[in-house]
C-alpha cells in the first residue's frame, strides 16, 4: 500500500552492547527494504557509555545515525537493556518510532509503508511481533522490544519505563510459577516442537497462571492493554504451525532453529536470539553463519 507523502519520519531505535557488527546489518536491511528511505533516522543507544571504541567506524556513514551513550554496563542484562530504550524513548524526535533487536533481519519490502499503513488514521494502535507462544509466561498478544511499531507521543504520554521486574515478592511467586508453567526443564523449545501433547499441557498451564516471565516493557504493555489499544502482531511459528505457510526446507529450519515470524502468509522477520537460555536454546541458535545462510536462501526463494 503506498502511503501519502507527507508522512513523518520514523526513528529506529536499538539497543546495543558491543553489536556494532550486528546493526551494520540490520540498519542496511531496514534501509534497503524501506519504500521512503530518505525518512529513517537511526538512533543507536550505546550501553557501553563509550567504550565500545568499533562502533562508529561499523555503522554505515551514508544512514542517519545518531549514537547516544547509556552505562548499563554493571546490571542485569535485561535491565541494562530497559535503561537504554527509556533513553531512546526519550530521545526520539520523530512522529513514529521502531524499537528492534540488533539481531533481526525484515523480509518484508517496504516495511515502513506496511506499518504507517496500519496505522494511518488509527490511534490507540502498535504493531510488532509479540514473543512467541513457546516463551511460555510471556506476553502474546501484544509486541515485544524486539520489534514494536508506534506512534512516539502516544507511548512517551503513559509515562512508563521499559523496566521488566516486579516487587520481590511478586518475582518470587513469578519464579515459582514459572516453573510449574514450563514443567521444569521439560518444557524447552525443542520438545515443544515435537510434542503435541507438550504444548496443550503447557498452554493449559499458562492459561491458569498467566504471566510469569515479565520482560523488557511489561509496565508498558499492561498499560497499552489497560488503554485498551488494537495490536497488529505478526505471528510466529514453531515448525508444525508452517503447514499453512507456503513454506520450503529453510523456513522449517528457520523456525526450528531461530525465531520466523510471518505476516499473512508471508515471512516477514526473523530474530537470532542467541543467548543461550536453556528452554529456548537450539542446536545451532547461536550460529550467526547458519542464519544469514538461511536468510539469504529464503530471500532467493530457494
Amino acid at each position: 500500500m503506498t502511503i501519502r507523502s507527507d508522512i513523518k519520519n520514523i526513528t529506529i531505535i536499538s539497543v546495543s552492547y558491543n553489536s556494532g557488527i550486528h546493526l551494520r546489518r540490520l540498519f542496511k536491511n531496514l534501509y534497503d527494504k524501506a519504500e521512503n528511505k530518505q525518512k529513517l533516522k537511526f538512533l543507536v543507544i550505546d550501553n557501553t557509555n563509550g567504550a565500545d571504541q568499533e562502533l562508529n567506524t561499523l555503522l554505515p556513514r551514508y544512514l542517519n545515525i545518531s549514537i547516544a551513550k547509556n552505562d548499563g554496563s554493571y546490571s542485569q542484562r535485561s535491565i541494562s537493556h530497559a535503561s537504554g530504550l527509556d533513553v531512546g524513548l526519550k530521545q526520539s524526535r520523530t512522529e513514529y518510532s521502531l524499537i528492534i533487536d540488533p539481531d533481526v533481519h525484515v523480509f518484508k519490502s517496504n516495511w515502513d509503508s506496511l506499518c504507517l499503513s496500519y496505522l494511518d488514521g488509527s490511534k490507540n494502535l502498535v504493531i510488532g511481533a509479540p514473543y512467541p507462544d513457546w516463551k511460555l509466561g510471556k506476553v502474546h498478544d501484544y509486541p515485544s522490544v524486539v520489534f514494536m511499531f508506534f506512534r512516539t507521543q502516544e507511548i512517551r504520554r503513559l509515562n512508563k519505563s521499559f523496566q521488566p521486574f516486579p516487587a520481590p515478592l511478586k518475582r518470587m511467586k513469578n519464579s515459582l510459577f514459572r516453573k510449574v508453567t514450563r514443567l521444569g526443564f521439560i518444557a524447552s523449545k525443542s520438545r515443544l516442537n515435537k510434542s503435541q501433547f507438550l504444548r496443550i499441557i503447557t498452554t493449559y498451564l499458562e492459561k491458569i497462571l498467566g504471566i510469569t516471565s515479565p520482560d523488557t516493557g511489561n509496565d508498558i504493555i499492561e498499560a497499552i492493554r489497560n488503554k485498551e489499544y488494537e495490536s497488529i502482531n505478526f505471528e510466529a511459528c514453531l515448525v508444525h504451525q508452517l503447514g499453512s505457510f507456503n513454506t520450503n526446507s529453510y523456513h522449517d529450519n528457520m523456525a526450528r532453529e531461530f525465531e520466523l515470524y510471518y505476516q499473512g502468509d508471508d515471512p516477514f522477520m526473523t530474530h537470532m536470539y542467541g543467548s543461550g537460555v536453556f528452554h529456548w536454546k537450539t542446536a545451532k541458535g547461536s550460529d550467526v553463519q547458519y542464519w544469514q545462510e538461511l536468510i539469504e536462501n529464503i530471500e532467493r526463494g530457494a
